[in-house]
């Protein structure tokens, strides 16, 4: 039975039943270990919320930021390896650049070392068993007996709290039935002797455990135990510790596969961090296995005060330390290696300049991992489009009156990357509506919707006019000097609307669109009038009906691309959407 007050043990039974039935109960402790991570992570990003991932995608302009953005977020969800993914899956999206996913790596190597001082500090009074009993019956009482979310969340936090100590207490005590046996103990010694020895083993262990459990802080989380029951030496303690920092690199690693190569360099650089700072603390191990002690010696924690029995103490918090230490040295030694990594992360990894829209929106991993974080992807794939848009436009009036075979290429161009971005934004968001979602973001996803089409109309109607005016040039016809005139006025007044809307669109500006609308009554006012003049010069003779083909058409696809805005500019009007406007600036 538990022995609640001290944690000392568990009865077994004695014999090979009892040793399967204590290796049983280890990994039903690891299993409720990593479940209360989980929960605790889970419910800590609840009660941040959204506005905790958008600091993280737009908080990172330097260096320094990235470090403290990706250091106070870790140590919120206590997630080193999901801070790394969410990065990875930022710069697939093109929401992150790759120096500012460096800055949040570093910091989030840091964070990640909360959670096992945490630990250690509860660890060392030997009241882990009680401490996880209140813990979950606090949470679950928050849980199941309150309706109101915020404590739902909080109770969710105390109770993944609790559940972590309550898997390390039934690992801890449930080892102790096998540190009890002397045949098992004396091979459990050994294999432990050997990592002191062998510190690369250990390096090694440390990695595959945590690349197996898929938690840096579980794996350390058990060496502590393990120190401070005596049953591993600080020097072995060290060496798998090392080897739980490269261990945790794996998850951001799975995160990026299927991303693009950008996002493939941050995972890179990740492991590059972590790979090389183990490298050169296992070239320095002895001094830094040294220091350690000293700082063990120096605080009574490596057998050097005695507890109420008499029995010296081994404190699991200087392993914490030394994690502690290990981290800050590495992080901020890389924050002044960041050129040199960037430039060996492009030797590997080959990219363009720029991250490609088109190619990010086939990449939905970021729908799962954050709704929120992935509309304000669309919002930037939107952006590139209504430029993309403003320029196909602006191409089509330079070449009703100049014929110039650059701008009819650059108008195909334009126009296959319009309908292209329209399929897959469209596409994207179609992805989007399966996630869960507020009453707030599914009208963003409609407005979106409708956005994209007026957009892709409006791109229709500027291949038209380029293949008006060439079908023209190819007939060798020119406007007459009123006509080109009246153009000219007609366009000026378009292209005005045009780059209102594209400002507008942008900054989802309110204010900007209703300044821009009006535009739209004088295009359809100009489009009566300049028909009416039209008609008056060829029945005055002025020019021929032949000599005028298309000049119709021309002036009714003009007023079209009119209402096609003045759509875009409603959608911003009606509704003034400002939850994802610090994502623009």
């Amino acid at each position: 039975m538990v022995n609640i007050l001290d944690g000392v043990s568990l009865g077994f039974p004695s014999g090979a039943y009892g040793n399967v039935v204590a290796v049983l109960y280890i990994l039903c402790g690891l299993g409720i270990f990593l479940f209360g991570i989980n929960m605790m992570g889970s419910s800590l990003k609840a009660m941040a919320g959204d506005k905790m991932k958008v600091i993280i995608a737009k908080g990172t302009n330097t260096p320094i930021k990235g470090m403290l953005v990706g250091f106070v977020t870790t140590m919120l969800t206590q997630s080193a390896s999901g801070t790394s993914a969410l990065a990875v899956s930022l710069v697939g999206a093109g929401l992150m650049t790759f120096g500012q996913a460096l800055g949040v790596l570093l910091g989030a190597n840091i964070g990640g070392t909360i959670l096992t001082i945490i630990l250690a500090f509860f660890s060392q009074f030997k009241i882990m068993p009680i401490v996880s009993v209140v813990l979950v019956f606090i949470g679950a009482t928050m849980n199941f007996f309150f309706k109101k979310q915020k404590i739902n969340q909080i109770g969710s936090v105390v109770l993944g709290f609790g559940f972590i100590f309550l898997g390390l207490a039934l690992i801890d005590m449930s080892f102790k039935h096998f540190l009890n046996d002397p045949t098992i103990n004396q091979a459990i010694v050994g294999l432990f002797e050997s990592l002191q020895n062998i510190p690369v083993l250990g390096i090694v262990v440390g990695t595959l455990f945590t690349f197996v459990v898929q938690s840096s802080s579980a794996t350390i989380g058990i060496v502590q135990e393990l120190f401070a029951e005596t049953a591993i030496s600080l020097k072995g303690a060290l060496a798998i510790m090392l080897g739980a920092n490269i261990g945790t690199t794996i998850t951001a690693l799975l995160a990026s596969l299927g991303s693009n190569k950008t996002a493939k360099k941050v995972a890179l650089a990740n492991i590059l961090i972590k790979l090389v700072g183990v490298i050169v603390f296992f070239a320095i191990f002895v001094p830094y296995n040294w220091l350690t002690e000293t700082v063990a010696n120096a605080l009574k924690m490596n057998g050097q005060s005695l507890d109420s029995s008499g029995n010296p103490v081994f404190n699991p918090m200087i392993i914490a330390l030394a994690h502690l230490f290990f981290n800050i040295v590495n992080s901020f030694a890389f924050l002044f290696l960041l050129k040199p990594l960037t430039y060996v992360c492009n030797k590997i990894i080959k990219t363009e300049e720029g991250t490609s829209i088109e190619d990010s929106l086939l990449d939905y991993t970021l729908i799962q991992k954050s709704p929120t974080l992935a509309i304000a992807f669309v919002k930037s794939a939107l952006d590139y489009m209504v430029e993309k848009m403003n320029r196909a436009v602006h191409v089509a009036k330079s070449f009703a009156f100049k014929r110039d075979e650059n701008l009819l290429t650059e108008g195909a161009e334009l126009e296959k990357t319009i309908n292209c971005l329209d399929k897959r934004i469209h596409d994207y968001l179609i992805k989007l509506t399966l996630a869960k979602l507020d009453t707030n973001e599914s009208a963003i996803i409609s407005k979106y919707l409708d956005n994209i089409k007026d957009i892709e109309r409006v791109g229709d109607h500027c291949t038209n006019i380029l293949e008006f005016f060439e079908d023209r040039y190819s007939k060798d016809m020119h406007l007459s000097e009123d006509g080109v005139q009246d153009l000219e006025s007609y366009f000026s007044v378009l292209l005005t609307m045009v780059d209102g809307t594209t400002e507008a669109v942008k900054n989802w500006d309110k204010t900007r669109a209703v300044e821009t609308l009006p535009y739209e009554d004088q295009i359809d006012q100009l489009e009566e009038v300049l028909h009416e003049r039209h008609v008056h010069r060829v029945n005055s003779g002025y020019c021929s009906f032949m000599n005028t083909e298309h000049y119709v058409e021309i002036l009714s696809n003009v007023e079209r691309m009119g209402d096609h805005l003045t759509n875009i500019l409603d959608s911003i009007i009606i509704k003034d959407i400002t939850k994802y406007d610090e994502f623009n600036h």
